[in-house]
């Protein structure tokens, strides 16, 4: 396949080109550190205008009585957010961190805060992912699932790797299908801990890159990057989280199984703020990519999710629903806030 572009990758070059004439104007200045502490800002604002409730230890940290009514939440959605939350989960995989529910500032509950209530309209998520993947080729929405990985792990990559959203789809060649989304907010890249798990997927005892079996079959076989990449450049900080979701959709492809995928799209969200993902990292990853495989993963920030959201679905308490979205997470999407 040759590489094309969409109309998610023009939004994205337009944005580039904007933040980036902006800064040789003299208009703005970009930097991690200050959204981040705009971001911090915001969200403390947003606690103490929007929900009128205190904190416990930091501004941007919900007390608990008050993380336990789901205030994290959209109103319109929050019991039912709630209920879901309150479900086994699987022994493979990692319950709730005790973030997800007072840290206004981490990502973790954004999957349930846009993502969940899309259950509610498969129909209309059909017409939104098919803008974002830019093929028309999704027939019917199976599902949308939060925190998942495919089991049994040792028969992938054999490690603990979930998507925070996955999407389960029927093409329209009546294939079975997934696109798999790792959500951002503030974060950006980490640093590999020497003796964790994820280390030794890959690192050697003495430091130097070398990946498991599962991770260089998925990557290897996947067919997804250039010959000349290497995978020192893949385990990098910059990298090593991009790849390893897209790598897990791969090892869904090349396992093969009835239960499995044909084929298999990875989509980053942040907000197009965050310069980290929107200028940095996720440009570069592409570049990795071999053309044919280019459109397998996709930049996507919260703007033009929203507006893809506003054109595509059509549900109870939209409205009220993308409003408190926007006032949520986009307060760099109303002005200007870096200073020159």
């Amino acid at each position: 396949m040759s590489k094309e572009y969409t109309y998610n990758d023009r939004m994205n070059q337009l944005a580039r080109h904007q933040m980036q004439s902006e800064v040789q104007m003299g208009v703005r200045r970009l930097s991690y550190e200050a959204f981040k502490r705009k971001a911090r800002e915001h969200q403390v604002q947003f606690r103490e205008r929007e929900l009128g409730v205190g904190f416990y230890k930091y501004p941007n940290v919900l007390n608990y009585a008050d993380a336990r009514k789901g205030l994290i939440f959209f109103e319109g959605f929050r019991q039912e957010i709630m209920d879901e939350l309150s479900k086994p989960v699987a022994k493979t995989s990692a319950a709730p961190s005790a973030q997800m529910l007072t840290n206004l500032l981490r990502s973790e509950h954004i999957p349930y805060n846009i993502f969940f209530p899309m259950k509610k309209d498969l129909e209309g998520c059909k017409k939104l992912f098919n803008t974002i993947l830019g093929t028309g080729e999704i027939q019917d929405i199976q599902d949308i699932l939060i925190e998942y990985h495919p089991e049994p792990i040792e028969e992938y990559l054999d490690d603990h790797t979930a998507f925070d959203v996955y999407i389960p789809y029927t093409a329209i060649d009546g294939k079975t299908c997934g696109i798999g989304i790792e959500v951002k907010y503030t974060e950006k890249e980490y640093p590999l801990k020497q003796g964790s798990r994820e280390y030794s997927h890959v690192k050697d005892e003495h430091g130097n890159t070398r990946l498991s079996a599962a991770y260089a079959k998925a990557t290897e076989q996947s067919g997804l990057y250039r010959p000349d990449v290497s995978h020192d450049i893949l385990v990098s900080n910059k990298f090593r989280q991009i790849w390893r979701n897209h790598i897990l959709g791969a090892s869904m492809v090349l396992h093969g199984k009835s239960e499995d995928i044909a084929r298999f799209t990875s989509i980053t969200l942040y907000p197009q703020e965050n310069i980290h993902f929107s200028l940095d990292a996720m440009p570069a990853y592409k570049e990795l990519l071999a053309d044919e495989s280019s459109n397998t993963c996709i930049p996507l920030s919260y703007e033009n999710l929203f507006e893809y959201m506003e054109r595509s679905l059509n549900m109870e308490q939209k409205t009220e629903w993308l409003a408190y979205l926007k006032r949520r997470y986009l307060f760099f999407y109303f002005s200007h806030l870096f200073e020159k």
